[in-house]
């Protein structure tokens, strides 16, 4: 099975936490609260990843650990392409900063942004 249909199957649990902190990062990055400086920064049920790398553009990825492992095989095999849904948040060092909540469907995360 690819790794593509892999991500189609998976199901998150507890969606409305990850919905909420998708537009919560949103904002944080609106406000310039987020030092993006590429890291990987574990928390207790997701991890956030920041890239600089991938498609000319600042990432900031939210990760449920349930399917972190899944993250990192697709980044590894598509290193410079989007790995999901993501939105436009700001811009930083003359770059756009994207947000994406990996394994969560667009449709929910779009919502959680006009909730706000």
């Amino acid at each position: 099975m690819s790794i593509w249909n892999r991500l189609s199957q998976v199901n998150i649990s507890n969606k409305e936490r990850f919905q909420a902190l998708f537009s919560e990062i949103v904002n944080r990055i609106q406000n310039n609260e987020i030092n993006l400086k590429p890291s990987e920064i574990e928390n207790e049920d997701h991890y956030l990843v920041i890239e600089e790398n991938r498609k000319d553009s600042y990432f900031v990825h939210i990760v449920p650990k349930e399917i972190y492992r899944l993250f990192n095989e697709m980044q590894e095999s598509a290193p410079n392409e989007f790995l999901g849904f993501s939105v436009v948040a700001g811009r930083f060092n003359s770059k756009d900063v994207r947000v994406s909540c990996f394994g969560v469907q667009c449709n929910l995360l779009g919502k959680s942004l006009f909730k706000k």
